[in-house]
């Protein structure tokens, strides 16, 4: 055992990078009344854009803790009513559409639309909604060593403004500091994927163009002539190409070499352009060996990183932070056993794995069709790393081993996200999955007051909140779908899990349903 002497402070959950897979933690963690402690290195939110496609799964779960329509005001109206394309140049033709108007960023698997919302601009909604519900939230701060134990994790925080370095004890940690992650390389996990794919450079610059763009509003458009991805406005476009770190270097797109990429790839080669600023970045495609070792959990990019075509990456990550932080929240409150905590690797490493390979056939489609990318990967459909992979592990009851599922055809199988049906409560049309995200929950048929009635019972036995709906009765089901889409009888239920994933069904009563539901929950729940 350790000595609470031996440390300054004391944290159920330490969070390293305070990025946007790091605040979103924070923000679930909290969400769930289990304080905590980030720490991020530098003194502000990054200025640079980075990701900015967050699809309809990613905004259901921001919609669960409550921030769905402060991202949504914070969305800028430059980047509404903007499409996704390939072309030659910018002034030859378009060879392929892939989002023709980011103002209808929906799916046919979800009720709401997604956001189109730089992370500069998302990090800071996170950021405030994290600290409003008590996380301890320290830029500026740096983990300087990690040791774990079996009791615990030990790590040394420096205050960079001042120097002064604290010494913290945390049940768990989760690392979220990035691609190039010290925690990952000092725990040794290795990764595999393709790894690096291309450097880039990132060109910001000024031009005319209003001819050349002949009304167009892009936001992102794929140059075939560069490899490169193209975006912005009026007030400042940019540019982005692969270039050879072994002959170039920053330095040299800042002049004539920067404006002759502009000029290939726009298609006008006398067009006068102003360079305001260079950067450069590695785009790879790779996935960590392992997501978890004792108390340390990998999250977001540590775990995983994916070329920016398809709009995977920091989705992903945020669906990371949302799987481990409920099974985190259940084990600190003493409501399930610490086994849970292992089904985190088992379900997210395969659906990350989903992402990996599904971005990586996008990025040979629309940058690099010198590139082929496995057949299985280009045939999957988009939505399938977003909305379709299916969890197996101990929190699941499940009924097969198959990995994913098309979400347009919903089983409603355990392991799969629970599918929304339409629900109309005192009068007010809702969603099913308004229903989740604290608590279990157990849906029951029409017929299934037997099973609403064990939820009860059961909820106390095992000391933990189970809410319980009979559909048709508690709430109705407006198209009459929830028995065919779920996949039971009237006389059956289904059991959800905080994170909105099916766990278990039956498709009837049973001959005791208290016995029967409480079997299912302690093994869910790793009792």
């Amino acid at each position: 055992m350790y000595n609470v002497s031996n440390y300054d402070e004391n944290t159920p959950v330490l969070i390293v990078g305070g990025s946007l897979v790091g605040l979103s933690t924070a923000l679930f963690l909290s969400w769930h009344g289990i304080p905590c402690l980030l720490v991020e290195r530098h003194a502000n939110i990054s200025p640079f854009s980075r990701a900015g496609g967050f699809n309809p799964r990613t905004l259901e779960i921001f919609r669960t803790v409550g921030v769905e329509s402060a991202i949504r005001e914070a969305a800028p109206d430059a980047f509404k009513n903007t499409k996704m394309v390939r072309v030659d140049t910018l002034v030859g033709k378009e060879l392929g559409t892939y989002l023709e108007n980011s103002s209808n960023y929906s799916m046919a698997s979800s009720p709401i639309s997604g956001c189109i919302i730089p992370q500069n601009i998302l990090e800071p909604v996170l950021k405030e909604q994290a600290s409003k519900l008590g996380a301890d939230l320290r830029f500026a701060t740096e983990c300087v060593s990690v040791e774990q134990d079996d009791d615990g994790v030990s790590a040394v925080i420096r205050d960079l403004s001042s120097g002064q370095e604290h010494r913290v004890r945390a049940r768990y940690l989760v690392a979220a500091d990035g691609n190039k992650s010290p925690i990952r390389k000092k725990l040794g996990i290795g990764v595999q994927g393709p790894g690096t794919l291309t450097h880039q450079i990132n060109i910001r610059f000024h031009a005319d163009l209003q001819t050349v763009l002949r009304d167009r509003r892009f936001l992102v458009c794929f140059i075939a002539n560069v490899q490169g991805m193209f975006g912005g406005n009026e007030n400042g476009y940019f540019l982005s190409a692969p270039y050879d770190l072994k002959k170039e270097s920053e330095q040299d797109f800042l002049g004539e070499r920067g404006v002759e990429l502009i000029r290939s790839a726009v298609g006008v080669p006398d067009l006068e352009v102003k360079i305001q600023n260079v950067v450069s970045w590695e785009m790879a495609d790779w996935l960590a060996d392992h997501f978890q070792q004792g108390r340390i959990f990998l999250a977001g990019d540590s775990a995983h990183v994916v070329p920016p075509t398809g709009a995977y990456g920091a989705n992903t990550g945020i669906a990371d932070a949302h799987n481990l932080s409920w099974k985190l929240a259940t084990v600190i409150k003493e409501q399930a056993g610490s086994d849970l905590l292992s089904s985190y690797e088992l379900e997210r490493r395969p659906a990350s794995k989903l992402a990996v390979e599904k971005a990586y056939s996008i990025y040979c489609e629309r940058l690099n069709p010198e590139h082929s990318s496995p057949s299985t990967a280009k045939e999957m459909g988009y939505e399938i790393p977003i909305f379709g992979y299916i969890y197996h592990s101990k929190a699941v009851y499940s009924e097969d081993d198959s990995l994913y599922e098309d979400p347009r055809i919903p089983t409603g199988r355990p392991g799969t996200r629970a599918p929304h049906i339409s629900l109309e409560s005192n009068g007010q049309r809702i969603s099913i999955l308004d229903l989740f995200g604290r608590n279990f929950v157990l849906l029951a048929g029409v017929e299934g007051t037997p099973w609403c009635e064990a939820a009860s019972y059961v909820a106390k036995q095992l000391n933990i909140s189970l809410d319980a709906y009979c559909i048709d009765n508690d709430l109705i089901d407006v198209d009459k779908s929830f028995i065919s889409t779920y996949g039971i009888s009237p006389t059956g239920a289904t059991l959800v899990r905080p994170d909105g994933f099916v766990a278990w069904r039956i498709p009837n009563v049973s001959e005791q349903p208290p016995q029967e539901l409480e079997r299912v929950l302690t093994k869910v729940l790793c009792r």
